[in-house]
């Protein structure tokens, strides 16, 4: 890698078995921006560009997205191997202790990595974070995911799953939201999703552990988001001591449509 302090600069590290592809740029404090569902790191394009080089802004691809490679065969995944793709990539940065920001399935990596590494983590800001098992509409929520999921397959294979289980989560707008370029990545993440889905669903927390974390933490949630993804997003700053919940205009994608609020709350938890 090369170029000016604060250009951006792309490369890839072997962590954790896995090549991960990564861009950085700015010379402040590091930030890793961890992606979720059927994305990549491009859905940080715009988070990155507000902070603007006050800090060291790190977007990598999480295994079997975007550049980074994956297992061969892949057949599965979970949230605690995510979050060990990120401590290894923190640590052959140099870069930890980080500040966390993550969006969706991302949100769990990075609180995963709050509960288990604690020493690796300043502070986090967890967007829309799918903890639905603490929402009462959970049950229901699953349901009604997996059934779109169906329909989607049904209806159209592959693509079609993974533009039904986004659409689901970010409604029928997403596609507009995203932009043509970021659609394309979700169109082609449904064998990802597959492995991701009961990842999600699984992840073994306590409240306990979450009632004993002391890093700061901002949740953030979109205004426009469904009840699911509200009733999480509070119930997790309710268990979180001394955390922030932070409600925002906008959808599901919170870091392209208000990007601006997740640059701020970044930048005031490392204030």
């Amino acid at each position: 890698m090369s170029g000016a302090p604060g250009a951006a600069r792309s490369g890839s590290v072997e962590a954790a078995g896995v090549e991960l592809a990564y861009e950085e740029s700015g010379p402040g404090p590091p930030v890793l921006l961890v992606h979720g569902l059927a994305t990549d790191r491009r859905l940080w394009l715009e988070t990155v560009d507000l902070l603007g080089g006050r800090v060291r802004a790190i977007a990598y691809d999480r295994r079997g997205h975007g550049d980074s490679g994956a297992p061969e065969p892949y057949g599965g995944t979970t949230v605690e191997e995510q979050a060990e793709d990120a401590a290894a990539l923190l640590g052959k940065l140099g870069a930890a202790p980080a500040m966390l920001c993550g969006h969706d399935f991302g949100a769990l990596v990075c609180l995963d990595l709050v509960v288990r590494h604690p020493e690796l983590v300043r502070a986090a800001v967890l967007i829309e974070p799918p903890l639905f098992s603490l929402s009462e509409h959970g049950i229901e929520a699953a349901t009604a995911l997996r059934e779109a999921a169906e329909e989607g397959a049904r209806d159209s294979g592959p693509a079609g799953l993974a533009e039904a289980v986004t659409r689901w989560n970010a409604g029928p707008n997403a596609a507009d939201v995203l932009g043509a370029e970021r659609w394309e990545v979700v169109r082609g993440a449904a064998r990802l999703l597959a492995l991701e889905l009961p990842a999600q669903a699984s992840w073994d927390f306590s409240r306990r552990g979450l009632r004993s974390v002391e890093a700061p933490v901002t949740v953030v949630v979109g205004a426009g988001s469904a009840a699911v993804w509200l009733d999480s997003a509070r119930a997790l700053a309710e268990l979180l001591p001394g955390s922030e919940l932070r409600q925002t205009a906008g959808g599901h994608f919170v870091p392209v449509e208000q990007a601006a609020d997740v640059a701020e709350a970044i930048l005031e938890r490392l204030g």
